[in-house]
């Protein structure tokens, strides 16, 4: 019998290394684009990774180099859509963010949390929290000062910021649904900074689900683990406390809307930052 696949979905932080994500995407997305990987995984490293692949167009500009590095015939499109499928990026998630084992299906939580980012990020991460909110307890919203684009959704308005789309657009929703909402404002548009805020906002005893997006739960979920952590020493040492959900997502071919598609280079820096945070949290 084949041995199953590890991908993001299925990794287990407590006994699986990230080079073993997708039978070695990260080592064949290092040899093509010219980096060398440590022998054991390493945060500062894979970060050079991710300067490496940056918006991955080397990838393209070079795709002669990196057939002959991988020894395949596949055209750049392929290559990448072939790492994103075996690295599992965009399949959905209910589990224990430390325990793959632990289904998230099965519990009740204190608090829920959406964090900001772009408006379709925002509204995915709310839809997906939904059918849970009869296992939540109340719902933390928190995003930071970035400017949005009204190009992002019609529902966007001009001069409007992460938190205050979370707040009006959001928070309504929510609201609507039954939930009690707590809208979390942060003067910063970095990400930790935005989870050093929420984190303030959870007790050492709390469950947390933390409803996220296809591609971006490990980093998502990730940082909010390392804010708490950094204030509540012991919070999740068992892997009972940090749960995730996100959806799924279509992978597309690069020419696809972002809205209804996910680029599949632009995934490899996703993939790439994903690695590095399991890294930390390994560390």
């Amino acid at each position: 019998m084949a041995e199953q696949l590890i991908t993001f979905e299925k990794f287990n932080p407590s006994t699986d290394s990230v080079y073993s994500i997708g039978d070695g995407v990260i080592s064949e997305m290092s040899e093509a684009f010219g980096h060398d990987l440590t022998i054991v995984p390493d945060v500062d490293n894979i970060g050079q990774l991710i300067g490496a692949v940056g918006p991955a167009k080397e990838l393209q500009e070079n795709i002669g180099l990196v057939q002959e590095k991988l020894g395949t015939s596949r055209n750049s499109v392929e290559i990448a859509t072939d790492w994103v499928d075996r690295s599992g990026l965009l399949l959905p998630v209910a589990r224990s963010y430390m325990d793959v084992e632990i289904d998230a299906d099965e519990y009740n939580f204190d608090t829920a949390v959406i964090t900001g980012g772009v408006r379709n990020w925002m509204m995915r991460r709310a839809e997906r929290l939904m059918p849970e909110l009869d296992r939540v307890g109340r719902v933390a919203l928190v995003a930071g000062n970035r400017l949005m684009k009204t190009t992002e959704g019609s529902d966007v308005q001009e001069g409007m910021t992460e938190a205050d789309f979370m707040e009006s657009v959001v928070g309504g929703l929510l609201s609507q649904a039954g939930v009690e909402v707590e809208v979390v404002h942060v003067d910063s548009g970095v990400g930790d900074e935005v989870m050093n805020a929420v984190a303030k906002h959870i007790d050492a005893s709390d469950s947390i689900l933390i409803a996220s997006n296809a591609g971006a739960w490990v980093q998502n979920a990730g940082q909010l683990r390392r804010a708490v952590r950094s204030l509540h020493q012991g919070f999740d040492d068992d892997c009972s406390q940090l749960y995730v959900v996100s959806d799924s997502f279509p992978l597309g071919t690069g020419e696809e809307p972002t809205t209804t598609h996910q680029n599949p280079f632009t995934a490899l820096g996703q993939i790439a930052r994903n690695a590095q945070e399991l890294v930390r949290q390994q560390s």
